[in-house]
């Protein structure tokens, strides 16, 4: 039997569909507690993906009723093909702390 390589194998996963993909990823993001985070590094089995299909995939998790708390806040912005997740209240706090030790 030959195997698969991780490589091929995300190759494969980057290209299929999965019913509540995004949703999942989201609640990874919320509970994570990070600000911020670059999508397709994240999570490797985007990679494949056009950015301006992450980019709906996201906000269509972001948008739907059953969206995990904290959802609001998040925004989805693509950068030269490229897609970060921002959580605008952590990111704010993170500014001002930022901006407070420079004054």
């Amino acid at each position: 039997m030959a195997g698969m390589t991780p490589e091929q194998i995300l190759a494969v996963l980057g290209k299929t569909r999965q019913k509540g993909q995004y949703q999942g990823l989201v609640v990874e993001f919320l509970d994570s507690g990070e600000a911020g985070v670059h999508a397709q590094s994240q999570w490797p089995q985007l990679g494949e993906k056009k950015a301006s299909t992450i980019k709906q995939g996201f906000e269509g998790a972001l948008k739907r009723k059953e969206a995990p708390d904290g959802s609001d806040g998040v925004r989805v912005l693509v950068q030269e093909e490229q897609v970060y997740l921002i959580n605008s209240a952590l990111a704010a706090e993170q500014i001002g702390q930022i901006e407070g030790a420079a004054a």
